[in-house]
Formats: structure tokens, C-alpha cells, sequence
């Protein structure tokens, strides 16, 4: 037997499958799908060259009935790679082409993707789906003893096919590795006009798959009810005979090859943590408008995320933080952690180094914020930012100002206190953009530190999302207990800064 033919890993012995194999050739299969419809489904035999696959049909199609051991014959039922497949249409052929994977070269290097992944996606027609069923009931009625049984669904999958034999090659020129659940997806959407409504027949032919009524109802053409869905449902409700009745089988041999209309690059979003201080009272910590108006020059997220922005190349950004801090609000300590979330990067491997440079940057860029701890997380990772959000904890420190003139001792009550519950309605101010609700929040510890007669600093751990300014004032007896009617007067919030955001995440890399 010839050494091509060793390499076969199909799933009869490689003579009883040389009847079937000049059967396809003839029918107009190319190199690839006859290997695919005689059951080969090793990944390295697709591998080969063009060349290497001509040879391999040439000879499986030439052996002599009944002889594995010579290659002589004529070549009457071999076609070149020139011929369009009555298959794959061509996708596997000029779909596979040098020619077609650099035009796959020129869109990766116009658009500056980098990633240490790749993997491919193809979406083919859905003709596709019926040529398929075709060939197969073709074989089964000529070779019953072969492919009684055998399904369109155990014939090795023409998109897998091309992964196989894609994928190593784009992995050279790309500089990338191929993996199929990367997350960076070179998207493939092929189309062939000139078979276009080959499914069309199905639509009288099934009623039940596409009722009268329903076709009435959406008044479309009919791609709209002829999917990949609708299709393979309407193909397996036919019976054989019935469907070899209504199509060719083999499918008839068409002029043009099928061509990828559509050519596009996704990456799936990339996470980027880190913990900002907040240094300014006058600083929002997003994009602040009113009545459609910008109030601000900036905000916190906007002098964080736009140098990320910029690093990954992303074409836009979500941001996301453990609470938030008011405008007037200072936030101190180690930070609050915060989350971008890059939608579509061209970037996705920033090396921790390079981040560093990056926190660098936009440190030196502005004195209103500074990051620590940037990093890139993973997309379970970033689940943890909102991960039981309201048992964390939080430490504020508050400047209050006190109606009636007060000593030292006046304040040593509040460190009795523990876990005292308050009792919260929407404060006045937010009310016009958050819902009226009453909610309950816990000071778990707090403390006075005396200033003078007038004021005193208070310190606080409370429960996130309590309202601190609320609670100072008393917000017109819609926050119970208040400081005012603890200490029995008014007293009212001149600053306040958020001293600590207690929860372990990300992790920590600057001491």
C-alpha cells in the first residue's frame, strides 16, 4: 500500500473505501471533504499541503478494485483545488488558500491586534447544511453496507476541518498561538450567492417546521425564517426517499467559489484592578452632569481610565468601584479598589512591568488621585469586587461641628456604642435620582477626638452603604438614631474622608 494511505486513520480498512472515495471525487469533492466523508478524523492528515492532499485523493481514487498496493489508474475523477467543492463550496479550499490567510495577516496587522492567543469562528452558509445531508444519502444508497447507520453528525465537522488546517499555519504568521478557547477570536462569515436559496424547497416541503401562518405573520423574505435552526430541524423531519425526491444527490457542481464577505476581530474584555485615593473635595468620581450640563473638568475614572484605555487600545471602558465617594469627599488610607472593564482591546498581554509604568504615569499625571496595586485580573476574579457588598465594612473620619459649646468628656460616650443600628430613608439629596426606601445600616464602633468647645473629629466603622452625613445631622429625622440625637443637640458635617475601604481585594503589590 502506498506510504499516504498508511497515514489513514479512516474508519473501515482503506480498500473497502476506495469505491466511495472515486465516488465523491467524481461527484466534485475536494481533497479535504473526501477525507472527511470516507471518516477521517485525524487532525495532522488536514494538515498537509494542498500538494500532499491532491496526492493522497489521486491515489485513494486510482487504486485498482480490490488492489491497495499500486497507484496506477487514470486520472478521470481527480479535480484541482480550481474546481469549487460541492461540500464546502470552497471554504476549504480557497477558503484555506496562502492567498486568503494573508488577507487574514493584513487585517491583524491593520487594526494592531497583539495577543498571545488566537482562535477562529466561522459562520457558513446554511446551504451547507442540506449539500451535506445530500452527499450523505448519496453514499448510503450506493455503499448500504458501508453507511447504513452513519449520520451527517458523525461525518468529521467541516469547521473543525478548517481549524485544523488553519490554525497551525496562521499560528506562523501571526506569531500567536492557536487555541480554541482563546479569548481573542478571528471571526469568519462566508457566503455563496450562487446557491443561496438551495434551502428554499424546505419551507413547502416541512409545514410543520414552518407553518403558514408564522410565514403570514412575519411578512419576510425568507432568510428570516431560514436559519441554521429552523433548516437542520426541517431537514431531519424528511424522510430519505422524501428528501432524495426533492435535491440532487449528490449536489449539483456550481461555477463560483465561496468567499468570505466578512472578516472581523473580537477580544473579549479584558479586567484591570487597582485601589485610587482621592485627594480633591471637588472631584466627582464619574463624568458628573446636570440637566445635561458637564459639572467638572474631570473625574476619578476618567484620569484612571483613559491611559488604560490607551495601553490595552480598547474601544471604550466600564468602570466600576467598591461604593463611592461624594464629590466633596476625600478618600484616604490604602484606597478604594476599583474595576475597568476593557471592551473590545487590541492589547490584551500587558506584562506586569509595563503596568507598573503604566500606575506610573497616571500617578505623575495629576495630584487630585493616585493607584496602587494595578493589575490585570481575570474575568472570575473581578466578580469579587461586588461580592458581598453590603457585609463589608468601611472606616470614616468626619469634622463636626456642634450646636452648644462641649468638653473632652462630652465625647467619651460614643466609644460605649457598639453595633447600634440605624434606621435610613433616601436622604433628601439623592432622592430626585434613587428610589424612597428605608433601609437599615450598622455602626459597628465610633469615637470623638476633641478639638475645640465647637468641634470634634469624629471616626467611624460602619457597615458600606450607610449614609455618614445623614447620620451626623440626622437629615430632618430621616436617618434614626443620629449623632444630633444622640448627643442631644444639632451638629452638622463639615468634611469627611473615607479612611479605609476594608475589603482584600485586589491583591495587594505595593507595601
Amino acid at each position: 500500500m502506498a506510504e499516504e494511505l498508511k497515514q489513514l486513520k479512516l474508519f473501515s480498512d482503506v480498500a473497502a473505501m476506495l469505491a466511495p472515495a472515486r465516488s465523491l471525487r467524481e461527484a466534485g469533492c475536494c481533497p479535504c471533504c473526501l477525507l472527511r466523508f470516507l471518516g477521517e478524523k485525524d487532525c495532522h492528515i488536514y494538515q498537509k499541503s494542498a500538494e500532499e492532499l491532491q496526492t493522497v485523493a489521486h491515489i485513494l481514487c486510482n487504486q485498482p478494485q480490490g488492489n491497495a498496493d499500486s497507484a496506477t489508474g487514470d486520472n478521470k475523477c481527480v479535480n484541482t483545488d480550481d474546481i469549487p467543492c460541492i461540500a464546502c463550496l470552497g471554504i476549504l479550499q480557497h477558503g484555506c488558500s496562502e492567498e486568503f490567510l494573508d488577507r487574514i495577516q493584513s487585517k491583524m496587522e491593520e487594526e494592531c491586534y497583539k495577543s498571545q492567543l488566537f482562535s477562529l469562528s466561522l459562520m457558513t452558509p446554511i446551504q451547507l447544511l442540506v449539500r451535506e445531508h445530500a452527499v450523505m444519502l448519496f453514499l448510503r444508497e450506493r455503499f448500504s453496507d458501508l453507511y447504513t447507520g452513519q449520520s451527517i453528525d458523525k461525518v468529521t465537522s467541516m469547521k473543525d476541518v478548517y481549524k485544523w488546517r488553519c490554525g497551525p499555519r496562521l499560528k506562523d504568521k501571526l506569531n500567536m498561538e492557536y487555541h480554541h478557547q482563546s479569548p481573542f477570536l478571528i471571526q469568519l462569515m462566508f457566503e455563496h450567492k450562487e446557491t443561496e436559496t438551495e434551502c428554499s424547497f424546505l419551507i413547502s416541503a416541512c409545514p410543520k417546521v414552518f407553518p403558514t401562518n408564522s410565514r403570514k405573520r412575519k411578512r419576510d423574505s425568507e432568510q428570516t425564517v431560514l436559519n441554521r435552526t429552523s433548516v437542520t430541524r426541517a431537514i431531519s423531519s424528511l424522510s430519505e426517499s422524501k428528501f432524495m425526491s426533492l435535491v440532487r444527490c449528490p449536489p449539483e457542481k456550481v461555477d463560483t467559489m465561496c468567499r468570505c464577505q466578512e472578516l472581523t476581530c473580537y477580544h473579549e474584555a479584558v479586567f484591570v484592578a487597582g485601589r485610587y485615593n482621592k485627594y480633591s473635595r471637588t472631584l466627582s468620581q464619574t463624568p458628573w452632569v446636570v440637566d445635561g450640563e458637564r459639572r467638572g473638568e474631570t473625574s476619578v475614572s476618567e484620569l484612571i481610565c483613559t491611559r488604560i484605555k490607551a495601553m490595552f487600545m480598547a474601544q471604550e471602558y466600564r468602570f466600576s468601584s467598591a461604593g463611592r465617594e461624594d464629590v466633596d469627599v476625600r478618600t484616604l488610607g490604602r484606597g478604594r479598589p476599583f474595576l475597568v472593564e476593557l471592551i473590545q482591546p487590541h492589547i490584551s498581554d500587558v506584562p506586569p512591568d509595563k503596568m507598573k509604568l503604566l500606575q506610573q504615569e497616571i500617578n505623575s499625571g495629576t495630584t487630585d488621585i493616585a493607584i496602587r496595586d494595578l493589575q490585570v485580573v481575570s474575568r472570575e476574579e473581578s466578580g469579587k469586587l461586588k461580592v458581598g457588598e453590603t457585609e463589608k465594612t468601611k472606616s470614616y473620619s468626619a469634622l463636626v461641628r456642634v450646636e452648644k459649646p462641649i468638653q473632652p468628656d462630652d465625647l467619651k460616650f460614643l466609644e460605649e456604642i457598639t453595633d447600634l443600628t440605624l434606621a435610613q430613608k433616601t436622604p433628601i439629596r439623592v432622592i430626585h435620582r434613587r428610589p424612597l426606601a428605608s433601609r437599615d445600616r450598622v455602626i459597628h464602633n465610633m469615637s470623638g477626638e476633641y478639638i475645640d468647645s465647637q468641634h470634634f473629629r469624629l471616626h467611624l466603622k460602619t457597615q458600606a452603604g450607610t449614609y455618614i452625613k445623614e447620620f451626623v445631622h440626622g437629615d430632618f429625622g430621616r436617618t434614626q438614631p443620629s449623632l444630633s440625637t444622640l448627643m442631644h443637640m444639632d451638629t452638622d458635617i463639615l468634611e469627611l474622608d473615607v479612611e479605609s475601604v476594608d475589603v482584600d481585594w485586589p491583591k495587594t503589590i505595593d507595601e
